[in-house]
């Protein structure tokens, strides 16, 4: 039987309840076992806070910086996330919830937008997710897109950026019957320049 690394356990870690309580499970099991494992003079403490800081990728509202921020965030193909916030954002120029580049949807700010439900355009008023930070949306957007989420299959699956493109919207994330050549389009001019 292959051992639990216990970093595995925190990577899709978003504070739930099933996740806290687990959490509070383990700390129990890990005290009965060894009470001072968890103090923070114990020696793996003192090691973990001696180790050099691993440098994480910074929020720069360009093509690169997106990049770099969807590739941390485990983006298979990041130039589509930047693609994305090219389409979405205007280039970094207007954001549909506080830090929310992506248009994502949810509870936060309410908007003017834009829909096609398949006979033309129309214009609606929906609610767009704030965000803390704008890494915090662009992890938001690549475990639940991009990433296996629940059921949902993501679009990390493709072979290919263009695949990818039509993943996100054969995957519902956008109305637009033209979001996936756009973003493809945009991609391809970006290799141009």
């Amino acid at each position: 039987m292959k051992p639990i690394r216990l970093i595995n356990l925190f990577k899709y870690y978003k504070a739930l309840p099933h996740q806290n309580a687990a959490i509070q499970e383990l700390e129990a099991e890990i005290n009965a076992l060894d009470p001072g494992i968890l103090m923070r003079g114990a020696e793996w403490y003192n090691t973990w806070l001696s180790a050099p800081a691993v440098k994480q990728a910074t929020f720069d509202n360009t093509w690169n910086g997106i990049y770099n921020c969807a590739k941390e965030a485990g983006a298979k193909f990041p130039e589509v996330v930047a693609a994305q916030w090219a389409l979405e954002s205007a280039w970094g120029e207007h954001v549909s919830g506080k830090n929310n580049y992506f248009g994502i949807k949810g509870k936060g700010t309410i908007k003017t937008t834009w829909e096609d439900y398949g006979n033309g355009s129309v214009v609606i008023k929906d609610e767009f997710k704030n965000f803390d930070t704008p890494m915090d949306c662009i992890k938001e957007l690549v475990d639940k897109w991009y990433k296996d989420y629940r059921t949902y299959k993501g679009v990390n699956r493709a072979i290919t950026p263009e695949q990818c493109a039509l993943l996100l919207k054969a995957e519902g994330y956008a109305t637009d019957p033209d979001y996936s050549s756009k973003l493809i389009s945009i991609m391809m001019r970006q290799q141009l320049t």
